[in-house]
């Protein structure tokens, strides 16, 4: 086989195989939803299910493709990632307790990820629902977004559209932690 050949048939193969990324991490905590969660003087919390809702937020529940990229989910679910965040962020605190009465559970409502050139978004949004004792105390919607300036080379735009998608589960997370009707429903007695 010719050399030119060769290379368009590796070229062609690269194309239609596209790019499977590494694994993500377990999520970690950050500081700003630590510090956040201790100045609301928080009282424990145990984290319930998170499941997608139909539509988008299922069919990208399992991986991400933005252009020739594919990001499995951590897990296999994007909704648990969530959850998995939510987890996180209150152990860093030191307010994450599985036995707790006040039980913190989501629905994934709307995901999106482009890398648009030159404007790139993605947006995550989640129905949360704080169970106490069995009864329903809170309920609210809440979103995160991020839009950025996008590069044409997919090298460069493919896994930066997946740190901003990433971004925002802890942002996502931080906006409940901020919501004071989700804090006047975790501390009424």
């Amino acid at each position: 086989m010719k050399p030119a050949a060769l290379g368009l048939l590796v070229l062609l193969g690269a194309a239609v195989s596209g790019c499977a990324l590494a694994p993500l991490p377990p999520p970690e905590a950050t500081l700003d939803n630590i510090q956040a969660i201790r100045a609301a003087s928080l009282p424990p919390l145990a984290v319930g299910s998170f499941t997608p809702a139909p539509g988008d937020p299922t069919l990208m529940d399992h991986t991400l493709v933005i252009r020739a990229g594919a990001q499995p989910a951590p897990g296999g679910s994007y909704a648990r990632y969530l959850g998995d965040t939510l987890t996180a962020e209150l152990k860093g605190a030191g307010r994450f307790d599985p036995g707790a009465d006040r039980i913190v559970t989501g629905v994934v409502t709307h995901t999106h990820l482009d890398s648009s050139v030159p404007k790139a978004r993605a947006a995550l949004a989640a129905k949360f629902t704080l169970v106490r004792t069995g009864r329903v105390v809170f309920e609210k919607t809440l979103a995160a977004d991020a839009v950025w300036n996008s590069e044409v080379i997919g090298a460069v735009a493919i896994p930066d559209a997946f740190n901003h998608y990433m971004g925002l589960f802890p942002r996502l997370v931080g906006e409940l932690m901020a919501d004071p009707d989700f804090r006047a429903a975790v501390q009424a007695p």
